[in-house]
């Protein structure tokens, strides 16, 4: 048996068998550091097909090779209970996760369960929101899973805003509340973006939507492109440590990049073509296009007769008789 091990809640997991209910990155890690603290068998539940699940590959293929049991398609149906402990979970067959919109909607055979002994279950399987009496007397609309409504039209806004602006207008709200379950920097993002809309919000007169990044991207269509000269060198891998090694400590045994791989990863260029430039802080000076090596940055005048633009080489004799000219208006300038 292994040393007498516990979670930070001090559980003691030795020698008891151990369910996890969830199939993201989260449950992953739940089900990693249980075996870690348990030679007994650690088993993980998920709603979704293992091609879906949203737990990376990366993450999956370490939680096999470490001995985790994954089972994909099935749902919590009743946590069984004798003298007060956990003894199982009964989980019922998942026909569906999402709906034809894509939204979380899941439908189960409630006929096709299965019963699995235990003594612990960890679910791991998002939060819900609890708003208490946070928005009572308030206009603030709410999906039916909780989370608040935002970015409908207004005289200043439309569907399609980056605001985070509920129907309450000095409330605005992002990340979980907003989106439901998503990654940190997910949140990050749309505090940022809220932090933004606030601060226009509290000054008189300005608008919530001039300037702002809609990030509008059009998806490369991969089926219909011809490749030349594209680089099709994958993502380099760093070495991964023994599983056994890895299996029996807390500590990430993972190598990091070979000097070679190094080299490479950092030659890497898709050299896609694509830029993102912002409007708002552009001068136009061009610099930027004479930095990519792949040539992938031009610059282009919308309205051509608002500007008159010389080539770099020819600047000399268009800026200094201006230079002259001003350095005389200045010595010889009047004092009032």
């Amino acid at each position: 048996m292994k040393n007498k091990r516990y979670f930070p809640m001090f559980i003691d997991l030795s020698d008891k068998k151990i369910v996890v209910v969830g199939g993201g990155n989260v449950a992953i890690d739940a089900a990693r550091i249980s075996s870690r603290c348990t030679d007994a068998k650690i088993s993980m539940f998920c709603l979704e097909t293992r091609e879906k699940m949203p737990a990376s590959d990366e993450e999956i293929e370490e939680a096999l090779e470490e001995g985790i049991e994954l089972n994909c398609g099935w749902g919590p149906k009743e946590v069984l209970e004798e003298n007060g402990h956990v003894s199982g979970v009964v989980f019922k067959k998942c026909t569906r996760v999402f709906d034809a919109q894509g939204r979380f909607s899941p439908e189960y055979d409630e006929n096709d369960t299965v019963t699995i002994p235990c003594r612990h279950v960890i679910f791991s399987v998002g939060q819900a929101i609890d708003w208490g009496h946070m928005l009572d007397n308030l206009h603030v609309e709410l999906r039916p899973n909780g989370g608040a409504l935002a970015n409908k039209p207004t005289y200043q806004t439309s569907e399609d805003a980056l605001t985070y602006q509920t129907a309450e207008p000095d409330i605005f709200v992002g990340g979980d509340v907003y989106t439901g379950p998503k990654f940190a920097i997910d949140a990050i993002a749309a505090g940022r973006e809220g932090a933004i809309s606030l601060h226009r919000y509290v000054h008189e007169h300005c608008t919530l939507t001039i300037g702002r990044n809609r990030r509008d991207f059009i998806e490369l269509d991969k089926e219909n492109i011809k490749v030349e000269t594209y680089d099709s060198s994958s993502r380099q891998i760093p070495p991964k440590a023994d599983v056994k090694e890895q299996a029996k400590t807390f500590r990430d045994l993972s190598q990091s990049l070979t000097e070679e791989q190094v080299k490479k990863e950092t030659s890497r260029c898709l050299s896609c073509g694509a830029s993102v430039v912002d409007p708002n802080k552009c001068i136009g000076c061009g610099v930027c296009t004479t930095k990519c090596m792949f040539d992938a940055i031009h610059l282009h005048r919308e309205i051509p007769g608002a500007s008159i633009m010389r080539a770099s080489e020819d600047k000399l004799k268009y800026i200094l008789p201006n230079m002259v000219k001003q350095s005389i208006k200045v010595k010889f300038k009047k004092k009032k």
